[in-house]
């Protein structure tokens, strides 16, 4: 699947959990928030649509059922991203409740 379309199919998934997903300019990569019980995803708009693809699927690995259904193609990316942030804990933020609210 092309970029641009795995981008798309990933940001309708966010859609069915109650996300916005947003692109932006600014020096951040992005990821998901609560902004006034907003559900966000941002990403940045400078980066290329593959690292785009690779942020929103890492956001969504952590908030998506498993039984959720998807597309092969969209599976294998948030399969895949599911477990590259479960073999490094240390490199994304998981929010504390406290930092929801």
């Amino acid at each position: 699947m092309k970029a641009e379309k795995l981008l798309e199919e990933l940001m309708e998934l966010a859609k069915t959990l109650d996300y916005n997903v947003r692109r932006e300019s600014g020096t951040f990569r992005g990821g998901a928030c609560v902004v006034h019980e907003q559900r966000l995803i941002i990403l940045n708009r400078s980066m290329p649509l593959e690292a785009a693809a690779v942020i929103l699927a890492r956001a969504l690995s952590r908030l998506i059922p498993d039984d959720q259904f998807m597309k092969p193609a969209v599976r294998e990316i948030i399969e895949r991203e599911r477990a590259y942030t479960a073999a490094h804990p240390d490199v994304t933020f998981q929010p504390t409740p406290t930092e929801v609210a």
